[in-house]
């Protein structure tokens, strides 16, 4: 059975570097100090898509991509978590991040056309609880190369990413997480702002 790759520790030292390329090519940027997500606003390339509660997204949207920030897991490698602790708390972060954002949207931070969040990762197993839609992605080379990518990233970040590799019966598989502006509003706005919205349905 095929298993997810490890990476020699000489071929994982040009991740880090990798990560900083990147963060700084596509100006990703942390929500807020200690924050778990990063976030990067660009136009929707891809095909059409309906998302669950009816919202739509075209190519040329402008959407917020979402990333994992290396940084909050680097911080909870050093303090040697266990993987049900380590779970919690970062369901609890990405939660208080998601309000944050629902916050600053509606208090005019982000460009009032942004249709949905989006993001791409190995780790959306609980991303459902907090109200993302999971979808698969085509196969192509591209995915191929994110999965690579990432499982490098949580190879040298993660507290238990080694291990959870070594671990893991199959490889993880790269999907992509979608939430509409109008659901992160509905869950994670401010409860006056969620009133208003309940009344205007």
């Amino acid at each position: 059975m095929q298993r997810n790759r490890i990476l020699p520790w000489f071929v994982s030292l040009l991740w880090p570097v990798l990560d900083r390329l990147l963060i700084t090519s596509y100006r990703i940027k942390p929500v807020r100090t200690d924050s778990i997500i990063s976030v990067q606003l660009r136009r929707y390339k891809g095909y059409p898509i309906t998302l669950g509660d009816g919202s739509k997204v075209k190519a040329g949207d402008k959407i917020i991509e979402l990333h994992l920030n290396s940084a909050w897991f680097r911080q909870r490698r050093k303090l040697s978590l266990v993987a049900s602790r380590l779970h919690w708390e970062a369901l609890h972060c990405f939660a208080k991040d998601l309000s944050y954002l629902a916050e600053q949207m509606v208090n005019g931070m982000f460009d009032s056309g942004v249709t949905a969040l989006h993001g791409v990762t190995l780790l959306h197993t609980g991303t459902k609880r907090l109200g993302f839609q999971v979808m698969p992605l085509p196969t192509t080379l591209w995915k191929k190369l994110v999965r690579f990518y990432l499982t490098g990233l949580m190879q040298i970040h993660h507290p238990l990413g080694k291990e959870r590799l070594k671990a893991m019966g199959k490889p993880l598989e790269v999907k992509g997480v979608w939430l509409s502006r109008a659901e992160l509003l509905r869950r994670y706005a401010p409860e006056s702002v969620k009133s208003l919205l309940d009344s205007l349905r």
